[in-house]
C-alpha cells in the first residue's frame, strides 16, 4: 500500500525531512495590528497616501517560514494555494526600503493564511524574489528561518532556472537540449544561495514550473512572435519530464512579469542569392529571401501545364481559360484550374504545422472533374498518312522510310512529335522519331521518349519546357502522332564558367506551345541528371538508329557474363583464360569477392557471444528491470552480416553439354580459399590485433559459380612487394595480403606454398621483387599505368563552406583531391579549429551572405583585409548548410531562425551558381531528401540542373566507410559539363543491417543511390574496442589536455589513427563533470552490454559532496504493467492510474530518475538512457554534447564510470589523433559532433578523384582517334 501522505500539504509523514513550525515569538502581532505602526509608514500626516483603495501596501519580510494547518514546513508553489489549502505564514516585517535582512528592529507577523503567491520579474540587476500577498498587503521576501531555509533554497533555484532557460532560448530558439544543458551546467548560481551548481537533475526536477514560466513568456509576448515553447530543446525536456501543458493555475496567469524585456538579437541576415536560384526558390522562401530593389521581383511562373497563368490574389487560386497542353478534346474540361499539376503560385496548397516535421503540400480536390474526365470516351479523327515516294530504306526485314506526310505535314526520321496518351488528363506524351516502316500491324514509328520535368525526381518544380533524355523507347502506330514539335538541344556555353550570377532571365525559351529544350540525360533509378550521351549513327543506318536501343543493348551486353580466350578442353568441361561480367575481367590468378554463402571453412566457426541467459532479478532492489520487453540492444552488430570471402582464381571452365558444346551460360570458378583472421581457429580476437587486409593463403579448394563473384580484389604475398605492407595497403582500394598459410586440419600457420606465389617473385626478399605477383604481365602494367593517371589528377582549388573544424575538407585532402584554398566558418571556436589544421587556408569568420554579397558586388577584399575568391579561382565547392532545421534528432523546424538556417541552403546554391566550380558537394543530414514533402530536395536539384549542371543525390551510412558510428548522411553531388559525375563510393564495411536503410521514397517512387554492394563488403565491421580500446584509463571531470598514451596500438583502426607521430601525444582525452547524483548513477550502471538505467537499484547511496540520495517511493497502481512479482506497486505518479498528474507525486534526488518511470509506458521505456556502450557494438550518432539523459542515451564508457570523452568521440568520427581542436571541452564536442566524417569524405573523394580519371582517358581517346584519322587522311 502506499505510504500515508498529509492531507493538507501533501508531504510524505513518514519522510525524514518533513519539518515543523516551531511556533511564533511571544511579541508576535496579527498582521492588521502590525501594518498600523508608524514604522512601516512611507508617509506623514501631511502627505497623500494610496491614489486607490485597492492598490495593497508593499513591505518586505525577513526570517520567514510558511506552514499549514498542521505545523508541516511547505513549499507555496506547489499548487496549494490553487487548491484552497490553508497555508500560514509567520515573519518579520520590514520597510519597503530597507534592504537589510537581518531581524533588529522588525515587526513580528502573526499567522495568516496567504492567498496569491507571484514570481518578481527578471531585472538586469539579476536580483530575483519571491513575493506574497496576505489579506492587507504584500510582502517581498528576504531570507527565510533557518529552518524554512532548505525548502526555499529550492523555490529560489526554480525561479533562477525559468530565468535561464527563457532567456537562453529568446536568444537561441535553435538550442537542442544538450544545447541547454551546457548552459545550465555552465552557469553559476549567484552568491548568497546554498547550491553551488545548476544540474540537468535541477532542471528535470522543475520542468513543471519552468514550462509553465515559458508559456507565461510566451502569452506576454508580441502578436508576432513565435512562441519558445515549441522550440527543439523545449520539447525534448517536455517529452523526458512528463511535463502537462495547458495547465497553468489561474493565478499564475501574469506570473513573469518583465520590467525590463529581453533584448533581442537584430536577427541573421537574409540569404544573399544570384538572380537564377532567387527566381526557382521564390516561392519557397519567399519571406527569407532578402528583395533589395524592384530587379529581384519576378513574374510568377506558369503552372507548365497550363496555356494561362493562375493568379493567386488573396490566398484563393483563380482559374483557366483553356488548357491546350492537354489533349484537345478535354479542354472545356479544365475551367477548374488545374492545381494538381500547379505549385507555382507561392501560397498554394502550403501549410506549415506547427510541431511537425514536414509539410503538407495540400492540393484541391480533384477526385470530382477527373472522374467525369474517364466517362469521356476519347474519339481520335483518324488522320490520313501519306508515304513520301523515293525515301525507301530496306535492311532485308523491313522496308523503311525517311518521311512521311500526316495531314500535309511532313515527318522525317529525326524529327520530335507529340503523342496522344491513353488517359485523356494526363498530358501529351513527346518522343523523337527514329524510324519509320510499315508491318502487319499497320503504319509505324519507333519512338525515343523525352521524360517531362514531371516524370523526373524534380516533379513539380521543374521548368514546364524542359525535357530529359531518357532510355526509353517503344514502337508506336503513327496514329497516335498528334503534332510537329520542336525540341532544342540548350548546349552549355563556351563561356558556361565564367557566366556565374549574371542577370539570365529563368526563361529558356518561348512557350509557344509546340517548342521544348533539352539539356540532359535522366537515369530514373539512380535520379541521376547527366549530360547526353555522345553516339553517332553508322552512316548506312541512319534510317533506323536509336540511341536508346543501343546504349540498351550495351548495358544487357555487359551484364551478361561471358567467357573468352579457350585454353584447354577436356570430355567433361572447356577451360577458359577471362571471363567478363558487368563490365569488369576476371582472369586466372586474378583475386575475388564472394557471397558468404558461396563456401563455408573446413574449420566450424566459433558461435558468436551469446547473451547471458537473463537471470532471476530482485524485484525490489531493481524495481525497473521488467521494462526490458526486448533483447534487441541498440548499437550492437549481433546482426552484422559477414564480409565477402576472399579467394584466388585457379580455373574458370564451363561444363559440357549432352551436344558436345560448352554451356557458358553456367560459368564456373575453380578458386583456393583465402582466410581471414577470424575465419581461423582463433576467431574474433585474431581480427581485433590483425590488420584489417590480412589474409592466411590456403590449398583448400573448392568450385563456385560464377553469379557469385561480386568483384576484383588484388591478393599478393607480402614478401613479394616491392613496396612496405603499409605502403601498399594505402595504395587503393581493395587490396589484400598474406605472410602465412592457415591449415585448418592440424590448425597450424605455414610457410606458403610455392604455388601461391607469382613465378617473377620467388625467392626475392621483402622490397627486393620486381612485380605484384599475380602470375601475368598485364597487371603491373595496369598499377603502373593508373598510377601515372593519378599523378596528372590535379588537386582542385577548393573552398568550404559551413566547414566547421574541418572534416570534409579532412576527407577530401585524404584522398588527395583538394587543396582547400578557402573556409568560411561563423562559429570562432570551429574556425579556430580549422586554421590549426589547415595553416595554409584563408579562414573567414563572417556571415556567408555578407561575404557573398561583396564578391557579387566586386569586392576584392572584406574587412578584415583578407582576399575574397574570384569567378575562376573555385574548382570544387563543399560544404554542410547549417541542418537543424532538417535533422530528425531537432524535431520541430517551424521558428523564424530556423527556417533562416533552412535558407542558407539557398546562399549555398548562389555561391555554386557564381563561381560554377568543375565540382559541388552539399552535405546533410538524412531528413534533407524528405524536409517538407521532399521539396528542398527538388528545388535543390531543379537549381543545379538549370545552372547547367550534372547532377544526383544519395544517402550514405557513415559505418561503412570505416568509422564505429551509425550516421546517416544525405549527399548532394554535381559535376559541370565536360566533366563526369561522380559515383557514390561502394560501401567498404560492412556494418549493422537496420541502419542501412538507405533508399529514399519521393512521390511515391523508391529511389537508390548507384550503391550495388548491399548485402556484404569487402572488410569486417569496426567496433567501439577497435576505435578506443587503447586509450587510457580516465575519471569522471578528467581535464589534463595532453597526457601519454601509456601502451601501444591494439588494432588496425588504432594504428591508422594515431598515425606516425614522432612523438605521440595523447590530446583531448577529456571529458565532462558530472554531478555527485549522475556520477553515483553512471557508477551503478552494470559493466555488461545493454545496460541502462532499467539496471539502476533502488538504493539510497552517499554522494560525493556529501549528500544522500532518496529511495524511489512507488505510491500509484500502474494500469499497464500492474504489480510486481512481489505485489509493489509499479507507478509514481497518479496518471498512472489514468488520473492527472499530480505535482505532489514528483520526487527528487534518488538514484532512479522519478521522470523515467513517469513518462517510460509511453516512450519505449526510455530504453538507452544512461545506457553503456557495448565494445563490440558502435556509436549512436556522435552528439554535440554526450549526456546519459539525452536522445542518444548511450554515452557511457563500456567499462569506466564516465561519459565518453572528446577523444573518444573525435575517433568514432575518424578524426586522426593528431587533428587539433579548439576551446573548452563543450565547444570539442560540438565541433566534433557537426564534423562529416573524414573516412566518408575520403570515400567521396576518391569517387570524384576516379571521375577526373576517367575523364582523361576518355580524352587522351578522343587524341589517339583523332591522330589516327589524321594519319589516314
Amino acid at each position: 500500500s502506499p505510504p500515508p501522505k498529509c492531507t493538507d500539504c501533501r508531504q510524505y509523514l513518514d519522510d525524514p525531512d518533513l519539518k515543523f513550525f516551531q511556533g511564533d515569538p511571544d511579541d508576535a502581532l496579527e498582521e492588521p495590528e502590525m501594518l498600523t505602526d508608524e514604522r512601516l509608514s512611507l508617509f506623514d500626516a501631511n502627505e497623500d497616501g494610496f491614489e486607490s483603495y485597492e492598490d495593497l501596501p508593499q513591505h518586505k519580510a525577513t526570517y520567514f517560514s510558511v506552514y499549514d494547518k498542521k505545523g508541516h514546513l511547505c513549499p507555496f508553489d506547489t499548487g496549494l494555494i490553487e487548491k484552497n489549502v490553508e497555508l500560514y505564514f509567520s515573519g518579520a516585517v520590514k520597510p519597503i526600503y530597507d534592504d537589510n535582512p537581518c531581524l533588529d528592529g522588525n515587526i513580528r507577523v502573526f499567522k495568516k493564511k496567504s492567498n496569491i503567491v507571484y514570481i518578481k520579474g527578471f531585472p538586469k540587476s539579476q536580483q530575483l524574489g519571491n513575493a506574497l500577498t496576505l489579506a492587507f498587503a504584500d510582502y517581498i521576501l528576504m531570507e527565510p528561518s533557518e529552518e524554512y531555509s532548505a525548502i526555499f533554497a529550492v523555490m529560489q533555484e526554480k525561479i533562477y532556472m525559468s530565468k535561464i532557460v527563457v532567456e537562453f532560448l529568446q536568444k537561441n530558439p535553435d538550442a537542442t537540449y544538450e544545447d541547454l544543458l551546457n548552459k545550465i551546467e555552465t552557469t553559476v548560481p549567484p552568491a548568497g544561495l546554498n547550491f553551488n551548481r545548476f544540474t540537468e537533475d535541477s532542471l528535470l526536477r522543475h520542468a513543471q514550473f519552468v514550462v509553465e514560466q515559458v508559456e507565461s513568456y510566451d502569452e506576454a509576448g508580441d502578436i508576432d512572435e513565435q512562441p519558445i515553447i515549441i522550440t527543439p530543446c523545449m520539447r525534448d525536456l517536455i517529452k523526458l519530464a512528463g511535463v502537462t501543458l495547458g495547465k497553468r493555475r489561474a493565478a499564475r496567469r501574469q506570473a513573469i512579469r518583465h520590467p525590463t524585456k529581453i533584448e533581442k538579437d537584430k536577427g541573421p541576415t537574409k540569404a544573399t542569392t544570384t538572380k537564377l536560384v532567387y527566381q526557382i526558390f521564390d516561392i519557397f522562401f519567399s519571406e527569407q529571401i532578402e528583395q533589395n530593389n524592384k530587379e529581384n521581383i519576378f513574374k510568377r511562373r506558369r503552372c507548365g501545364v497550363c496555356e494561362v497563368t493562375h493568379l493567386c490574389i488573396n490566398g484563393s487560386v483563380y482559374g483557366l481559360e483553356s488548357c491546350t497542353k492537354f489533349s484537345k478534346n478535354s479542354v472545356s474540361i479544365y475551367s477548374t484550374p488545374c492545381t494538381k499539376f500547379c505549385l507555382m503560385c507561392p501560397r498554394l496548397g502550403i501549410a506549415d504545422v506547427v510541431g511537425e516535421e514536414t509539410v503538407t503540400w495540400n492540393f484541391l480536390d480533384f477526385a470530382t472533374f477527373t472522374n467525369d474526365l474517364k466517362k469521356k470516351k476519347r474519339t481520335h479523327q483518324k488522320p490520313r498518312i501519306v508515304y513520301i515516294k523515293g525515301s525507301l530504306q530496306s535492311d532485308g526485314k523491313k522496308d523503311y522510310y525517311l518521311k512521311a506526310s500526316i495531314d500535309a505535314e511532313v515527318l522525317e526520321v529525326g524529327d520530335c512529335v507529340s503523342v496522344s496518351p491513353d488517359d485523356p488528363t494526363k498530358p501529351f506524351f513527346l518522343a523523337r522519331i527514329t524510324a519509320l516502316w510499315e508491318d502487319d500491324d499497320g503504319k509505324m514509328f519507333h519512338a525515343h521518349w523525352f521524360w517531362r520535368g514531371t516524370d523526373t525526381i524534380l516533379g513539380e518544380t521543374s521548368d514546364p519546357l524542359e525535357l530529359f533524355l531518357v532510355d526509353e523507347c517503344e514502337d508506336m502506330q503513327l496514329s497516335y502522332v498528334q503534332n510537329k514539335v520542336n525540341v532544342l538541344y540548350k548546349k552549355p556555353s563556351e563561356n558556361w564558367f565564367m557566366e556565374g550570377g549574371m542577370d539570365d532571365d529563368i526563361k529558356v525559351v518561348e512557350d509557344d506551345g509546340k517548342t521544348y529544350f533539352y539539356q540532359m540525360w535522366y537515369d530514373p533509378e539512380y535520379a541521376r541528371f547527366e549530360s547526353p550521351p555522345s553516339c553517332v549513327s553508322a552512316e548506312d543506318n541512319k534510317y533506323k538508329f536509336c540511341l536508346s536501343c543501343t546504349r540498351l543493348d550495351e548495358i544487357r551486353q555487359k551484364e551478361i557474363p561471358k567467357v573468352l580466350e579457350p585454353i584447354d578442353e577436356s570430355d567433361a568441361k572447356v577451360c577458359y583464360g577471362l571471363a567478363t561480367k558487368n563490365g569488369a575481367q576476371y582472369r586466372v590468378g586474378d583475386g575475388v569477392y564472394l557471397l558468404p554463402e558461396a563456401f563455408s571453412f573446413n574449420l566450424k566457426p566459433a558461435s558468436p557471444a551469446k547473451r547471458p541467459k537473463k537471470e532471476e532479478v530482485d524485484e525490489d532492489l531493481y524495481p525497473e528491470n521488467y521494462r526490458r520487453s526486448s533483447d534487441y540492444i541498440k548499437g550492437s552488430n549481433l546482426d552484422a552480416p559477414e564480409p565477402y570471402r576472399i579467394a584466388r582464381v585457379k580455373e574458370i571452365f564451363c561444363n559440357k553439354r549432352s551436344n558436345g558444346k560448352p554451356n557458358e551460360a553456367d560459368i564456373k570458378l575453380r578458386i583456393y580459399k583465402l582466410y581471414r583472421p577470424e575465419n581461423t581457429h582463433k576467431s574474433l580476437k585474431a581480427s581485433y590485433h590483425a590488420d584489417i587486409n590480412l589474409l592466411y593463403w590456403s590449398d583448400e579448394e573448392v568450385t563456385v559459380d560464377f553469379k557469385d563473384v561480386q568483384g576484383r580484389c588484388s591478393v599478393e604475398y607480402g614478401e613479394d612487394l616491392t613496396e612496405s605492407i603499409q605502403e601498399y595497403s594505402a595504395g587503393g582500394l581493395d587490396r589484400f595480403y598474406f605472410l602465412e598459410a592457415y591449415s585448418a586440419k592440424s590448425k597450424t600457420f605455414e610457410d606458403p606454398p610455392n604455388h601461391a606465389r607469382s613465378a617473377g617473385n620467388k625467392g626475392k626478399g621483402k622490397g627486393k621483387g620486381k612485380g605484384k605477383g599475380k602470375g601475368k604481365a598485364s597487371v603491373p602494367s595496369e598499377q603502373t599505368e593508373q598510377e601515372t593517371a593519378e599523378s596528372k589528377v590535379l588537386k582542385l582549388r577548393t573552398l568550404d563552406v559551413f566547414s566547421g573544424c574541418g572534416g570534409l575538407s579532412e576527407g577530401f585532402h585524404q584522398a588527395e583531391i583538394a587543396e582547400t584554398l578557402w573556409a568560411i566558418e561563423m562559429w570562432e571556436p570551429a574556425a579556430q579549429a580549422f586554421r590549426l589544421n589547415n595553416p595554409g587556408t584563408t579562414v573567414f569568420t563572417e556571415d556567408c551572405n555578407v561575404l557573398l554579397k561583396l564578391v557579387m558586388a566586386g569586392e576584392k577584399t572584406n574587412s578584415l583585409g583578407q582576399k575574397l575568391p574570384q569567378k575562376g579561382d573555385v574548382e570544387m565547392l563543399c560544404g554542410g548548410p547549417p541542418c537543424q532545421g532538417f535533422s530528425g534528432m531537432n524535431r520541430f523546424n517551424s521558428r523564424t531562425y530556423s527556417k533562416f538556417k533552412n535558407s542558407l541552403v539557398v546562399s549555398y546554391l548562389s555561391y555554386c551558381d557564381y563561381y560554377r566550380p568543375k565540382f559541388f558537394l552539399l552535405e546533410n543530414v538524412r531528413n534533407f531528401v524528405s524536409f517538407k514533402s521532399s521539396m528542398v530536395l527538388k528545388l535543390t536539384l531543379r537549381c543545379l540542373v538549370r545552372m547547367g549542371y550534372q547532377c544526383t543525390f544519395g544517402v550514405l551510412q557513415a559505418g561503412q566507410y570505416g568509422v564505429a558510428q551509425t550516421r546517416r548522411r544525405a549527399i548532394v553531388l554535381a559535376s559541370a559539363p565536360g566533366e563526369k559525375l561522380p559515383m557514390y563510393p561502394e560501401p567498404q564495411h560492412v556494418f549493422a543491417p537496420r541502419t542501412c536503410q538507405l533508399s529514399v521514397v519521393v512521390d511515391d517512387k523508391k529511389y537508390v543511390s548507384n550503391i550495388s554492394l548491399i548485402s556484404s563488403a569487402p572488410f569486417r565491421t569496426i567496433t567501439v574496442r577497435d576505435t578506443m580500446s587503447d586509450l587510457p584509463e580516465v575519471r569522471n571531470g578528467a581535464s589534463a589536455l595532453e597526457i601519454a598514451y601509456n601502451g601501444e596500438p591494439q588494432s588496425w583502426f588504432q594504428r591508422q589513427i594515431r598515425g606516425s607521430q614522432y612523438q605521440p601525444i595523447l590530446r583531448d582525452h577529456v571529458c565532462k563533470d558530472m554531478s555527485a547524483l549522475v556520477a553515483a548513477r553512471m557508477r551503478h550502471i552494470p559493466l555488461a552490454p545493454g545496460s541502462d538505467w532499467r539496471d539502476l537499484p533502488n538504493i539510497e547511496v552517499r554522494l560525493s559532496d556529501g549528500t544522500t540520495t532518496k529511495k524511489l517511493r512507488y505510491t500509484h497502481h500502474d494500469k499497464k504493467n500492474g504489480r510486481s512479482g512481489t505485489g509493489a506497486l509499479r507507478g509514481v505518479c497518479s496518471c498512472a492510474e489514468g488520473k492527472p498528474c499530480d505535482s505532489a507525486d514528483r520526487q527528487f534526488n534518488t538514484l532512479i530518475p522519478w521522470c523515467l518511470p513517469h513518462t517510460g509506458n509511453r516512450h519505449n521505456h526510455w530504453a538507452g538512457l544512461y545506457g553503456r556502450l557495448e565494445w563490440d557494438g558502435f556509436f549512436s550518432t556522435t552528439v554535440t554534447n554526450p549526456e546519459p539523459m539525452g536522445k542518444q542515451g548511450r554515452v557511457l564508457h563500456p567499462e569506466q564510470h564516465r561519459v565518453v570523452s572528446v577523444r573518444e568521440c573525435a575517433r568514432s568520427q575518424g578524426f586522426p589523433d593528431t587533428y587539433r581542436l579548439f576551446g573548452n571541452i563543450l565547444d570539442k564536442h560540438r565541433q566534433v559532433g557537426n564534423a562529416v566524417p573524414p573516412p566518408l569524405a575520403k570515400a567521396i573523394g576518391l569517387e570524384i578523384k576516379s571521375s577526373m580519371l576517367e575523364k582523361l582517358k576518355a580524352n587522351s581517346s578522343d587524341v589517339v582517334k583523332q591522330e589516327k584519322m589524321d594519319t589516314t587522311d
